[in-house]
């Protein structure tokens, strides 16, 4: 009996490491995936522990800051590896506008084009330092440069936006790319409420059983907007707020300190137990300008807690379908009344929990897999 050996799929990312952040926490698990169908060749600067020995790994070697230098120079790297390494492959699969050659499918996580024009036409986000600003926007200038360069039909064969929304903001900025919706899943079972763990981490931080907790998750300070979320608890006297992930701890300190809330803030760092801070929490904060399909707002829905949103990507319509969380404008006053409505019904907190795991429920990453594998099945 003959057998034919898988295809082989060449996975390019700056980073295949889960603690990294959501989107590099997509590909590892898609990579899980498919790993039995297909036969993986990882193109990155870090891989997943998890991922170890279990397929073909191929180092880029890059400076780590500052960041407009890393870009440059991955890219580079990049797509001269890849223009080894094409011939292994029959399909080539990125993470973004990270190669020059030719990619089959590329997984649209962030469209530099639609965060801009989220910010006004701003290259970086304001209120951050000069010197953080200069790099922001060089980082995201030379990302717009790339998408211009990569979203091209002869460079893309299709274009994986993770959202409807992300797939809509394709369509405008880079017409005639082909576009297809695979949005991310989640993990329902390492995602699930726990009432000893609550227990156990409010212990561990000083906070009672009885009091409101709001979660915040994620790097990028200034994009995610954990200061708003800091500033909003002058409007929200009943909440506590933990965040989680990497960015500039001693500013957002400072945020909270000048807003007169430091006592109601817990900074925490990176995080790989997120799971633990979603079961210790009441409700979780999406203060962001700009997302696709957010990993930890789905990681929290499927924790059982309420969302609090801004209109971005693909909240609007996950939060409205499943009547489990509120929509709010990107101001700390608004996202903080809307949280203390919410610290006063706590009935109602529950319920919205409740709606946000059924939801959540469905979006599994056998299923989340099963729609990047079709595209790479087209040929």
């Amino acid at each position: 009996m003959t057998t034919h050996p898988r295809p082989r799929l060449i996975v390019v990312a700056h980073s295949l490491d889960a603690s990294d952040g959501g989107m590099e926490t997509v590909h590892v698990r898609l990579i899980h995936e498919l790993r039995d169908e297909f036969e993986v060749i990882a193109v990155a600067c870090r891989l997943d522990p998890s991922l170890e020995g279990v397929i073909a790994f191929e180092r880029i070697r890059v400076p780590t800051t500052p960041a407009p230098l890393r870009f440059a120079a991955f890219y580079l790297a990049a797509t001269r590896r890849l223009r080894r390494l094409r011939a292994m492959g029959d399909v080539v699969h990125t993470c973004g506008a990270i190669v020059g050659g030719r990619v089959d499918v590329a997984s649209i996580h962030t469209l530099s084009a639609a965060v801009v024009a989220a910010r006004g036409g701003k290259l970086a986000p304001t209120g951050a330092p000069p010197i953080r600003r200069l790099n922001s926007g060089l980082l995201r200038w030379m990302a717009l440069r790339a998408e211009l360069h990569c979203y091209r039909p002869r460079r893309l064969g299709i274009a994986a936006a993770v959202s409807e929304a992300t797939a809509d903001e394709v369509r405008a900025f880079y017409p005639g790319v082909a576009v297809a919706v695979t949005p991310n899943g989640v993990d329902t079972t390492r995602f699930a409420p726990d009432a000893t763990v609550r227990s156990i981490e409010r212990d561990s931080l000083g906070i009672a059983n009885e009091q409101f907790v709001a979660l915040f998750v994620g790097g990028d300070f200034e994009r995610k907007g954990l200061g708003i979320a800091i500033e909003a608890l002058q409007a929200s006297p009943s909440t506590v707020l933990v965040a989680a992930g990497s960015g500039d701890l001693a500013r957002a300190g400072e945020v909270a300190a000048n807003s007169g809330v430091k006592d109601r803030v817990h900074l925490l760092g990176p995080r790989r137990d997120v799971e633990r801070l979603d079961q210790m929490a009441d409700v979780y904060v999406c203060a962001s300008d700009y997302e696709a399909d957010s990993l930890a707002l789905l990681e929290a829905a499927a924790s059982g807690l309420a969302l609090v949103s801004t209109r971005v990507g693909s909240a609007p319509s996950f939060i409205t379908d499943a009547d489990c969380g509120v929509l709010v404008d990107r101001e700390p006053r608004v996202l903080g009344e809307a949280l203390e409505q919410l610290a006063a019904d706590r009935a109602g907190v529950a319920l919205m929990g409740e709606r946000a795991r059924q939801a959540a429920q469905v979006r599994s990453w056998a299923r989340a897999a099963e729609a990047v594998a079709a595209l790479f099945r087209r040929g």
